[in-house]
């Protein structure tokens, strides 16, 4: 039996100018990879705008960068544009040590566009992996 709580939770709403992905909770090894195919989806959108809110995010791990990183180049090969909405503090400061801060469009305002709202979906942390 399992009382494992999720750790990542991620909402989308795909609309017509804007695609707003939410991410809160701790983005790591376990599940980085949900956020890249959540933007590959997003990919499929109209909406010529990704924004990824990224003000709720506690813990912000190396793959995290990564799947921010892709999700530019993926969305940047698509002819679309990447905003990072509100980094938390540990984002910047990774985004800012790992020299990838600067590739970013970051908008900290506390309101863009209304994408709607869609409830969020828990990730829970897997045993697999390394």
């Amino acid at each position: 039996m399992s009382d494992e709580q999720p750790i990542m939770w991620l909402s989308c709403h795909a609309g017509t100018d804007v695609t707003q992905v939410s991410v809160a909770g701790e983005v790591d090894l376990s599940n980085a990879h949900l956020l890249t195919e959540l933007v590959e989806t997003a990919v499929a959108a109209p909406a010529p705008l990704v924004v990824i809110d990224l003000a709720e995010v506690s813990f912000f791990g190396a793959y995290g960068t990564n799947a921010l990183v892709l999700a530019q180049l993926m969305l940047t090969r698509h002819g679309r544009r990447l905003i990072l909405h509100r980094p938390s503090p540990v984002v910047r400061r990774v985004l800012a040590v790992t020299g990838t801060l600067a590739a970013f469009e970051v908008v900290d305002r506390p309101a863009l566009p209304a994408a709607g709202h869609a409830s969020a979906r828990p990730v829970v942390p897997t045993r697999s992996g390394s």
